[in-house]
């Protein structure tokens, strides 16, 4: 069977009209049903016919994934959601309180292909990538159990330029107003840097936001944490700059920072060089600087925190829009880099 959350409103109308020969009205009835009302159960969707009704739940489920283990912070709220596929694989989907917004982190594949060290992620071998399906499911039960998500972001386990048709089509759905009607600058992407996907992400011309997972501004030294990346910096910030004159965004620079390996001034300098070499209006950048969260077995350690006071003053200084990324559910594994099986 097929879940109804993979399926896109065209999808749904061709089916309707074609398979099923109902009225259109009825796509928009279900939309609602699922995304505005967030009802999962088809025979719930009491403005529907009932043998209509009783055809849809023949053809199609909705929920694919079971939710495993659902842990909170005790620090801070943050809310880890452990799924299993149907396949039998675990991923998790992080839910992060804040005062003005609701954010979820999402996951995109199981595994990830691309081995970042500082990353629990990375050290999951990849699997395969989720469905449409899973990935919008993920947002929808997070949504049912918590209430209102306000932003987006594709920065949970795997590569999401690396499932492109997948994450396409499930921001899609979370965008057209049929659907969860979200605002576009409120969802943002972040990569390490697939190129050619950066470009063909900006010709969608979604206005969505992109992140690059940078961590250096030397080559040789961002391969020793991005194992499998054939792209030069250089090539991945041109392409990530194109996105944002072309969305007219802010492109965000995601930056780790490991304490005596990427942390020194020179490290900054060298990143500030290569940002004002490639743009001249260096207002399109936003610097996350995001100090190292611990994962057990691995022999990196976050700076102390006047190193990273000093990291983000000399960007500033510099005329560089620049925050420190405070770690949201460290208790429960949930922050940035720590998310694994």
């Amino acid at each position: 069977m097929i879940s109804l959350l993979g399926i896109s409103k065209e999808e749904l109308k061709d089916i309707v009209l074609n398979e099923f020969y109902e009225k259109s009205c009825r796509v928009t009835q279900i939309l609602k049903w699922l995304y505005e009302k967030k009802e999962f159960e088809i025979d719930k969707f009491t403005d529907l016919p009932k043998k209509f009704r009783e055809t849809l739940q023949q053809k199609f489920k909705i929920f694919t994934l079971d939710l495993v283990s659902k842990e909170k912070s005790n620090i801070d709220g943050t809310t880890k959601y452990s799924f299993k596929t149907y396949d039998g694989y675990n991923f998790s989907a992080v839910y992060i309180p804040k005062l003005s917004r609701n954010v979820v982190c999402l996951s995109t594949q199981i595994g990830c292909s691309i081995k970042c060290i500082f990353c629990n992620s990375g050290r999951v071998d990849f699997v395969r990538n989720l469905d449409c399906c899973e990935i919008t499911e993920q947002l929808l039960r997070i949504a049912k159990d918590v209430g209102k998500i306000d932003s987006v972001l594709f920065m949970g386990m795997g590569e999401p330029l690396l499932n492109y048709e997948n994450l396409i089509k499930s921001i899609k759905i979370f965008l057209y107003p049929e659907g969860l009607s979200m605002s576009k600058r409120k969802i943002t992407v972040s990569t390490v840097g697939v190129v050619p996907n950066i470009y063909k992400l900006a010709e969608e011309n979604l206005g969505i936001k992109l992140a690059i997972s940078l961590h250096s501004y030397d080559d040789n030294k961002r391969k020793k944490f991005v194992k499998n990346l054939k792209f030069s910096i250089k090539d991945i910030l041109e392409a990530g700059i194109f996105y944002a004159k072309r969305t007219k965004t802010k492109l965000t620079i995601e930056y780790v920072l490991i304490k005596d390996e990427n942390d020194k001034e020179e490290d900054v300098l060298g990143l500030i060089r290569l940002l004002k070499k490639l743009s001249k209006d260096i207002s399109i950048f936003k610097i996350n600087i995001i100090p190292y969260n611990f994962i057990e077995g691995i022999e990196f350690f976050s700076p102390t925190e006047e190193r990273i006071n000093n990291f983000k003053k000399i960007l500033i200084n510099n005329g560089f829009l620049a925050f420190i990324r405070k770690p949201h559910g460290s208790d429960i594994k949930a922050a940035c880099g720590q998310i694994g099986f």
